[in-house]
């Protein structure tokens, strides 16, 4: 049987630089600045669903959040990563893949 590898993500609140429309274009990850050389797909994640089935209302904590995967370098390889942004509050977590 061969051993698979699983690389595991690390996550981590990160400052990112948006151009306000399209989204990320740089971010800082474990103490460097990443620039995004490719967007590899870009997806929205409802958040708390189970909360508006129930009653058809929005609620503020439903955590609703855009997601980019992204490839980046600081220089060199290129990186994969996931940049999560919050609807609601606007923060942004980084995962490295």
């Amino acid at each position: 049987m061969a051993a698979v590898h699983v690389r595991a993500q690390i996550a981590q609140p990160g400052e990112v630089l948006s151009d306000g429309t399209s989204g990320p274009i740089e971010f800082t990850f474990a103490g460097k600045r990443f620039r995004i050389h490719a967007v590899l797909s870009r997806w929205c994640e409802a958040g708390g669903w189970w909360n508006r089935i129930s009653d058809g209302n929005f609620h503020p904590d439903d955590q609703a959040r855009a997601v980019w995967k992204v490839e980046a370098a600081p220089i060199g390889t290129l990186q994969t990563f996931e940049l999560e942004r919050d609807d609601i509050t606007g923060a942004w977590i980084i995962k490295a893949i």
